[in-house]
């Protein structure tokens, strides 16, 4: 037999403790109104949504709500007590940076606006290198609806040493990139490199609920779609316009005005039950495209789907469980076309791989990755490999200043001429590896937590894994400097010439006259004082010639070469070629598996809303010595401590 009880009806919504929140934005979240039938599920769902907003501390729906029934006339009212956190952050910072010079700046952010419920962020940063402004609102309910829209806008201006700087002959530019702090300090701006950025983004979310009756998955899933707009480019160095060159510093990072336009739907599921800082229950899932093309430059697509779920294990019934969670995400970026602008970038600079921004394409390491591993340090590694291109060479008498041409020795200057990666004066100065990140990426990570006092402190074991890799078959890109004249061509360790290795850590100059007496098998003199190749009569003179004429003697005191012999130098234009090998890409496989193990303790100081972290993180895979893929050294730490701010997720 089967009474089935009454059904009652909520009759009055309070809430208390909730001081500077206005009691419409806490009723919002309600899923029940007064005068519907009473349904004890949407009151627990309510309380997570009060939850996620992050206004106040976590809410137990056991200990936090009170009923008061009228079982006569069927009635019930319910009160909810709420303690509300902080809800500012204003901070301020500044100092002496490497990348900044000197610097001020000043944050500050709000998530519950004059108590509506509304979040503003500003950032303001001005130095002699870098000023950046960042101003984003949003508004969470549109006309009292289900409906979230905003807005964000941004600047940016960085001034910086280029890579074309070390190719250079500009010695105040070295002295700043290579000297002490003071220097890099008191360069000239008329050296660095100017990197601007400007954009804004708007952005809409809606609950499936606001268009579909209320059901448990409707009440939870928003679907959305956001505009962005950003504009960057690169500027020279004021020196480049000096008509006299004398200071040209070379381009190897090229990007004009590149317009990047976006849409970007998504669809999120979310029933994480949040209490502090940290879901202890529920899961979400979040899917999105991003595509640029309408408009613009850039011409891609980039799929993303992450996955999280959180179990509480132990002490279930307390505010703060003990907690297993997990996250999981797979993305992948590719290009569907490529602009003209986007491949004048791409062959005179690292800017984009196959249309995709580099910045865009995937690298994991970092605490919010793979916390054992660097930033950025796990991704496929190419070969680079750089060749010389050279015009308008001549044989002259003189190393500097207006050329003055050796008469009879017109045919010599084919020997400096070089014909970049192919024909038929092909010469490679060096090969190296670089890492350009991936076009997908597979990533989880795994967390047990353990709370220690409250939401103040608490503990987690970790295991984190994931593989940056590429899914398409990259083809092979060369991109190119300007035409310097006179260059000197700075090459790193490992860098060979005639057959020999040029060794040492420091920098190594290689000019047209060294790489021109390597041509095939025919080895030429190069004046030890000088750089400048040796001829005698009307021709060149072999290493072979030229060391016996010195033990024989004698020398000219002026030129302290063997009587007979005088110097001549190959100059004019060149530039450096580099190819990148992607298609020779290593570590680019998904089987390329990093992990990660370890604990973190997490402290979470008053009216800052993230917490302060010290991880440990065992590496069983690291890299140490010399890879057999490669002839590259690597040092990936097996085990490293580290501080950081924030989250993994």
């Amino acid at each position: 037999a089967i009474d089935e009880g009454k059904q009652f009806t909520l009759r009055r919504l309070e809430f208390t403790g909730n001081t500077f929140t206005r009691d419409y934005v806490l009723r919002r979240e309600v899923v029940l109104n007064e005068g519907d039938i009473y349904n004890q599920r949407y009151l627990e769902f309510s309380v997570l949504r009060l939850n996620q907003l992050g206004f106040f501390d976590p809410v137990d729906k056991d200990k936090d709500v009170d009923f008061k029934q009228d079982e006569e006339n069927g009635m019930v009212d319910v009160t909810v007590k709420v303690a509300e956190r902080g809800r500012q952050q204003i901070s301020f910072n500044g100092g002496l940076s490497g990348i900044g010079g000197s610097f001020f700046g000043l944050e500050y952010s709000t998530n519950n606006l004059f108590g509506r419920g509304e979040s503003l962020s500003f950032n303001l940063a001005a130095g002699n290198r870098q000023r950046s402004f960042v101003f984003s609102f949003t508004e969470p309910y549109v006309k009292n609806r289900q409906i979230s829209a905003g807005f964000s806008l941004y600047s940016q201006s960085l001034k910086y040493f280029g890579e074309g700087t070390f190719l250079s002959q500009n010695q105040a530019a070295l002295n700043g990139a290579f000297g002490s702090q003071i220097d890099f300090l008191n360069t000239s701006e008329a050296n660095l490199f100017t990197q601007t950025s400007t954009g804004g983004s708007l952005f809409a979310s809606a609950l499936l609920s606001e268009f579909r009756r209320k059901t448990p998955f409707n009440l939870a899933s928003r679907v959305g779609l956001s505009y962005t707009l950003s504009r960057t480019s690169v500027k020279d160095p004021a020196v480049n316009s000096d008509p006299n060159n004398t200071n040209f510093i070379p381009v190897i990072y090229r990007q004009p005005n590149i317009l990047t336009s976006r849409v970007t739907p998504s669809f999120v599921y979310d029933t994480r039950d949040i209490r502090g800082v940290d879901a202890v229950n529920g899961q979400q899932l979040a899917v999105s495209l991003a595509f640029a093309g309408l408009g613009g430059d850039v011409r891609t697509y980039e799929p993303t789907v992450s996955y999280q779920r959180f179990f509480p294990v132990r002490r279930k019934r307390a505010l703060i469980p003990e907690v297993f969670g997990f996250r999981l995400i797979a993305g992948t970026v590719g290009s569907v076309a490529t602009s003209s602008k986007v491949r004048a970038a791409q062959n005179n600079s690292l800017a984009f791989i196959g249309g995709v921004p580099v910045y865009e394409r995937f690298f994991l390491g970092d605490e919010f990755t793979i916390r054992g591993y660097n930033v950025r340090s796990i991704a496929p590694i190419v070969p680079l490999e750089t060749f010389v291109t050279s015009r308008n060479v001549v044989v002259t008498e003189n190393g500097t200043g207006t050329p003055v041409a050796v008469p009879g020795l017109d045919q010599f200057a084919a020997l400096g001429t070089f014909t970049g990666t192919t024909g038929a004066n092909s010469r490679m100065l060096s090969r190296g590896f670089q890492s350009v990140g991936a076009d997908t990426q597979l990533l989880g990570n795994f967390e047990y937590r353990i709370p220690i006092f409250g939401t103040t402190v608490s503990a987690a074991a970790f295991a984190d894994i994931g593989s940056a890799f590429n899914l398409r078959k990259g083809r092979d890109q060369v991109f190119s400097t300007q035409f310097v004249t006179d260059p000197r061509f700075l090459q790193s360790l490992g860098s060979v010439v005639c057959g020999n290795t040029i060794g040492g850590p420091q920098l190594v100059s290689i000019s047209l006259n060294t790489l021109a007496a390597c041509r095939e098998n025919s080895v030429l003199a190069v004046s030890p004082v000088s750089g400048g190749l040796i001829a005698r009569d009307t021709r060149l003179v072999t290493i072979e010639e030229f060391n016996n004429a010195v033990r024989v003697g004698p020398s000219d005191p002026t030129t302290l070469l063997p009587f007979g012999f005088y110097q001549v130098f190959l100059r004019g234009e060149a530039q450096s070629n580099t190819a990148v090998r992607l298609s020779q890409s290593v570590f680019n496989k998904l089987t390329d598996i990093r992990s990660s193990l370890g604990a973190e303790l997490r402290v979470q100081l008053p009216v800052l809303n993230v917490p302060f972290r010290l991880i440990y993180a065992f590496n069983p895979n690291a890299r140490t010595g010399v890879n057999t893929s490669v002839p590259l050294f690597f040092n990936e730490k097996r085990s490293v401590f580290r501080f950081s701010v924030g989250r993994t997720f």
